[in-house]
């Protein structure tokens, strides 16, 4: 039997980009992805790449991290070119200049083929479908995925491949390395070099035809896979391999660093689809790691585990996560942006609680408007270094609890968020709920470095509703409601203004504190209790304002701030009314610093309140302390 060797994930099966023309001169651009510089030979200046643009000799091309382009000449000869390349064209005549990275090169047939020098080595190729890459000691590999390729070496060596082999170009060309059988199928079905692009390789069918009669020779048993990998050093004698699941069970062997530079694209079901593409390897499912030089997750504790990309975009209906629904934790962990394009499940096939699922931005979240993601998760999260906004989009888990935390702002505009268990927002910077809803059992909310708002907005809560904010705390012609008969609403600014402005809020217990001064304007917002013991608590260290407010369905309202002014206030008859001021005393019809100022229309049970203070009528008015 004929042993095959698997390809190293690294090097060969690069991100890769395209270059080509007549005589390998000059060549155009058909396809530019992400950070693609062309560099000026004479001065030395950068452009970034696009297409149509016409790559000449002496300029040089540079791709940056999960970054490729594709260029085609005009005999149509392809080169790709991958990430972390640099190349350039040579005055030979088809000649390629590889200082280091991975390419692509298909010359149809009877075109002349080319040559290819990288550091001390050069490789003489003649016609059909090759990959090159450079290795770390100034050499390079070469591949045939088609045809026959030839290789020369400076020394006037010669060896020949045939497609699925591959041998390695030793620096100075004076020796030949040996000839290596690799597994077509994985190399062809995960590389970005042969499957990156929008326009398929011109020799895909040829390739794929090498592939099915490689495969039927495994199927046969006339040849199997050593299930090993090459590394990027050989010698004369011999090239070095490694054992696939030993290179993939460590952080160390770059696979991660490899996972993180590269963008990956979920179209499909499965998180190992082929489409990502892969490799490199993104699934690391029983290892923690964190995002290198990342200052909001540094100090995340613990680490993350699970699919990792620099740039994540999902597009497909379900991601199936029950491949991992036994983990504690799996995440799906962007180290740039995270992107959804529309409605997406996150569907564990599982009721376990104490599955933890997140998605981790680096940088940012980007949901298309309407975009809407769904799950049965025991923990679902959202979080970013960035902003995190949601624009006309959908969250829902049907299942447990559901987190947003960001290193800057959260804003939900035109948006619903929704989960059968509890719901919480962390953010550095403020907190926007404009035109949206919230609907969960519990609810928690706390821009720490900032500011609160809802505007025309409306939350339903269950249980327990907590608003907290470093700065002022608004909540506009909005809607607010817990349980009455056993909710807990708690608004709670540590140094800003609490300003409830035409917004109806509904707990059983009520409570009110700010670090400055609150501003209560009942005008189109009822305030709403039912039961025994419902109660109102409102304390600020300046000035509480009341306009036309009923809190008549309180057992007990208490108020105290070094200035209390009430205008258009009713309380309940029997209710239990505590006012407190810095001077502890009543004064009609203005407001007057340090006291307790009804200014006009203050009853309690419809009569006079001023009627039933200080008396056994109800109301105490007395000092803060």
């Amino acid at each position: 039997m004929k042993p095959l060797i698997t390809l190293s994930l690294c090097g060969c099966l690069a991100a890769a980009s395209t270059s080509s023309a007549l005589d390998l001169k000059q060549s155009k651009l058909t396809q530019v992805v992400n950070d693609v510089q062309i560099i000026s030979a004479g001065d030395q200046a950068k452009k970034n790449a696009a297409v149509n643009d016409v790559f000449a000799m002496p300029d040089i091309l540079r791709t940056g991290a999960a970054s490729r382009a594709e260029l085609v000449a005009s005999d149509e000869t392809v080169t790709r070119v991958g990430a972390n390349t640099i190349f350039s064209f040579d005055p030979a005549n088809r000649t390629i200049n590889l200082k280091q990275g991975s390419l692509l090169f298909h010359s149809p047939h009877g075109k002349g083929g080319g040559t290819i020098h990288t550091g001390s080595a050069t490789a003489s190729v003649l016609g059909t479908t090759l990959i090159v890459t450079t290795t770390a000691n100034g050499g390079m590999k070469v591949l045939d995925l088609e045809g026959t390729v030839e290789v020369n070496g400076t020394n006037r060596l010669k060896q020949k491949l045939s497609p699925g082999q591959m041998t390695f170009i030793l620096p100075g060309g004076n020796q030949l390395a040996p000839i290596i059988i690799f597994r077509m199928d994985d190399l062809t079905r995960n590389s970005l070099l042969v499957h990156g692009f929008n326009q398929p390789l011109p020799s895909l069918p040829l390739i794929n035809n090498q592939v099915d009669k490689q495969t039927k020779l495994i199927n046969s048993g006339r040849a199997t896979d050593t299930g090993l990998v090459v590394g990027d050093s050989a010698t004369p004698n011999q090239v070095e391999v490694l054992d696939l699941n030993t290179i993939q069970s460590s952080v160390g062997s770059g696979y991660l660093s490899a996972a993180l530079a590269a963008d990956a694209t979920i179209n499909q079901p499965s998180l190992t689809d082929a489409s990502l593409p892969t490799p490199p390897k993104h699934v690391f499912p029983n290892q923690m790691f964190a995002l290198p030089n990342n200052a909001y997750f540094a100090n995340r504790q613990p680490q993350f585990t699970g699919f990792a990309a620099r740039n994540i975009a999902i597009n497909t209906p379900t991601v199936d996560l029950s491949p991992y629904a036994t983990t504690p934790e799996f995440d799906l962990v962007a180290a740039n942006n995270l992107t959804i394009s529309g409605a997406v499940n996150f569907d564990p096939h599982s009721t376990q609680l104490g599955f933890h699922f997140a998605l981790i931005a680096g940088n940012q979240f980007m949901f298309a408007p309407n975009a809407s993601v769904t799950a049965n998760l025991g923990i679902f999260e959202l979080s970013s270094a960035g902003a995190l906004a949601l624009n006309g989009n959908i969250v829902h888990n049907g299942l447990g609890s559901t987190r947003f935390a960001s290193g800057s702002d959260i804003s939900l505009a035109e948006s619903f968020v929704s989960a059968f268990g509890n719901v919480s927002f962390n953010s550095v910077g403020n907190f926007t709920l404009a035109h949206s809803a919230i609907a969960a059992d519990t609810l928690f909310i706390n821009p720490v470095g900032g500011t609160l708002l809802f505007d025309s907005s409306t939350v339903n809560i269950n249980y327990y509703l907590i608003l907290s904010a470093a700065g002022t705390i608004t909540l506009d012609n909005s809607t607010v409601n817990t349980s009455p008969e056993g909710g807990n609403l708690v608004v709670s600014s540590l140094a800003g203004s609490v300003i409830l402005n035409g917004t109806a809020l509904q707990a059983h217990m009520l409570t009110v504190n700010s670090g400055d001064g609150i501003l209560l304007n009942g005008n189109g917002g009822a305030l709403t209790a039912h039961g025994e013991g419902a109660t109102a608590n409102f304390t600020a260290p300046n000035l509480i304002s009341v306009n036309n407010a009923d809190f008549s369905s309180f057992a007990t309202v208490n108020l105290a701030a070094n200035t209390l002014n009430l205008s258009d206030v009713n309380f309940g008859a029997g209710s239990s009314v505590m006012l407190r001021s810095q001077l502890g005393t009543l004064n009609l019809g203005s407001s007057v610093p340090g006291q307790v100022n009804f200014i006009q229309n203050v009853t309690y049970g419809g009569n006079p309140a001023q009627n039933y203070v200080n008396n056994g009528g109800g109301i105490t008015v007395t000092t803060l302390h």
